[in-house]
């Protein structure tokens, strides 16, 4: 039986940080200029990214969903931009914060914010792939995470947050390395988050059970529910919530 090799992916200042799991264990981290680089030529089975990959022209439900299993920590999803407002600085259209988010008000009734305009150029890097047939699935970390710890954790720049995050993963089969190539380009929280994108796509390859979030949406694109995924732990598959997918 072949190995499962899964990425899990996550923006960075030097681009994007990837974590590669085979069986479950991490076989490798490095970082990558373009997404591109990371799922192109990757014979993988899964890939799951810390990026909105699902637009519409309207609040997601996915963002609202999300934002229910974080009591006190809602703050940390943030509004994802419009599909008119990604395509529109595809096009060179929208180029400043003030342009993009009266688009937004146009087509969804509020504007976007700052930390949302500066994550466009990678929002379009995935919709690009997933528009070209790559099958990029969206996890937002601070889910995955409360999902595995049955709770919000600590802010995740915290040292707590940190050495808290480490350790579930680690208990999860998933330790990470003290060192590696780029990382000094590499924020922590960058490296836990693609640690547990990695771990939410060895679900998806079939080591697990995933949620859905929310559990049903009417919202499409490119042809597929706009859903953020998460998986649940082995000793928490009795945890009411969302609804569970094979």
């Amino acid at each position: 039986m072949s190995a499962r090799r899964v990425l899990g992916v996550d923006g960075c200042a030097a681009g994007w940080v990837v974590v590669r799991l085979n069986d479950g264990a991490l076989a490798e981290v490095e970082v990558v200029e373009a997404l591109a680089e990371a799922v192109r030529d990757a014979e993988v089975d899964a890939v799951a990214v810390d990026i909105p990959i699902g637009l519409v022209d309207a609040p997601r439900d996915a963002d609202a969903a999300a934002r229910t299993l974080l009591p006190g920590r809602a703050s940390s999803v943030f509004s994802t931009p419009p599909r008119s407002v990604v395509d529109g600085a595809r096009a060179g259209e929208l180029t400043e914060h003030a342009a993009a988010t009266a688009r937004a008000v146009e087509v969804m009734g509020a504007g976007i914010s700052m930390q949302a305009w500066r994550l466009v150029p990678k929002i379009v890097e995935a919709d690009d792939l997933v528009a070209g047939g790559h099958d990029l699935r969206e996890v937002h970390p601070e889910v995955a995470f409360a999902v595995l710890a049955g709770a919000a954790l600590p802010r995740k720049r915290s040292w707590a947050g940190i050495t808290t995050r480490r350790a579930l993963l680690e208990r999860h089969g998933v330790t990470l390395p003290d060192r590696f190539p780029g990382d000094e380009g590499v924020a922590p929280d960058d490296v836990v988050d693609a640690a547990v994108c990695a771990w939410v796509a060895d679900g998806l390859a079939g080591a697990g059970q995933l949620l859905t979030v929310p559990e049903a949406t009417d919202q499409r694109d490119h042809d597929r529910p706009v859903v953020i995924t998460a998986r649940v732990p082995p000793a928490r598959r009795t945890r009411p919530g969302p609804r569970r997918r094979d």
